[in-house]
């Protein structure tokens, strides 16, 4: 069971998962942690390849990673054997969520700082061009504090340089910028495509779940935490039976709340094609992690599942009609419109001729 964040002494520890060997360093005897900042899902996975370089270069090659609740990286990182613990900074959750966070207030940032000094961190990187992180920081007593530096106000509360300048390109900014930070502090020497661990249990659970399911096996992320990025479920019906005709597997992704999405996507479907659409809507994102490591191709929203999706090496599309589209994995390709509306079932059905042609020896999927 993934370990839970309720405290700061709370751990993601995952059972039988040693930490990689640790090589000689004068920094190694340094406790670390790691700010990610960011609400979402896939903005966690984006930070993964430069988590594991800080935490290569950290005591017991492990760090502490800082994330929101809305990530989900308590349970996300369960398998990650390089992280040691989660601790959950609750501030300004999403709109939608409907609830005040643990630490909006000053005075609740003020004690998770006094209780983050007991855990006697020594060095910090903070993903983050925000003053707040480097301040909580300095108030825990961190002695290193390394991030992005974008305004002088952020750098008075950092002091270990270089800094780093925004994203100013196409696309999504969030991994950009993480790799930046990376490569300013010598971290990699090249950008990093982020790959994720699941536990080889769930994933072989999840291959007797889904066996009677047609291959190949399309995985479609329908979730969004955003109304304007959802593709609806007209579309999606309209694609999953189009594929399915074809004698394709159709595997619904997301969680709780789209529950009933899934059940109309079915019913939408020609009564004949239905057994090979099924739905799989619950709340642990490692099951559908697991789940999408038995599946060949995914397409979808752009959300927490397609991300999931590429960083579990299947070639996919998505969809971008209300958010910047994401460039950073070649497994990941983007299908575009001015908005979710304008994006066509046929404008995707003529790009998955595409995904094959994405597939390699070590992406391919063999479960």
């Amino acid at each position: 069971m993934p370990a839970t964040a309720a405290s700061l002494t709370s751990a993601t520890e995952p059972p039988g998962v040693a930490a990689p060997p640790v090589t000689s360093s004068p920094e190694l005897d340094i406790s670390t942690a790691v700010v990610v900042p960011h609400k979402g899902i896939g903005d966690l996975i984006w930070h993964l390849p430069y988590i594991r370089a800080i935490a290569a270069r950290s005591a017991g090659g492990q760090v502490t990673v800082i994330a929101r609740p809305s990530s989900r990286a308590t349970e996300l990182l369960s398998a990650e054997p390089t992280v040691s613990r989660v601790i959950e900074f609750d501030r300004r959750p999403r709109r939608e969520e409907g609830v005040r966070g643990r630490h909006d207030g000053w005075r609740e940032q003020w004690s998770f700082a006094r209780e983050l000094r007991r855990l006697r961190i020594g060095r910090i990187y903070i993903f983050s061009g925000r003053f707040r992180h480097g301040l909580l920081a300095r108030l825990a007593g961190v002695r290193h504090r390394a991030g992005f530096g974008f305004t002088l106000t952020e750098r008075l509360f950092l002091n270990a340089p270089p800094y780093i300048r925004r994203h100013r390109g196409p696309g999504n900014w969030v991994y950009p910028e993480a790799t930046a930070l990376a490569l300013a502090h010598g971290l990699v020497s090249v950008p990093v495509v982020p790959r994720l661990n699941v536990p080889q249990e769930m994933v072989l659970t999840l291959a007797a779940q889904l066996a009677d399911l047609p291959r190949p096996r399309y995985a479609f992320a329908i979730g969004s935490s955003d109304r304007r990025r959802n593709w609806g479920t007209e579309r999606f019906a309209a694609l999953a039976e189009a594929l399915a005709d074809t004698g394709a597997g159709v595997l619904l992704l997301g969680g709780p709340a789209e529950q009933s999405l899934a059940r109309d996507i079915v019913a939408a479907v020609a009564p004949h094609l239905r057994a090979a659409v099924r739905p799989l809507c619950q709340a642990s994102v490692l099951v559908s992690a697991a789940a999408l490591r038995n599946c060949d191709f995914c397409i979808g929203n752009d959300t927490g599942v397609l991300n999931m999706a590429a960083a579990s090496g299947l070639p996919s599309l998505g969809l971008f009609g209300a958010s910047p589209p994401l460039n950073h994995d070649p497994l990941l390709r983007a299908v575009t419109g001015a908005t979710m509306d304008q994006i066509t079932v046929n404008d995707v059905l003529s790009r998955t001729g595409d995904l094959p042609l994405l597939q390699t020896p070590a992406a391919a999927r063999s479960a």
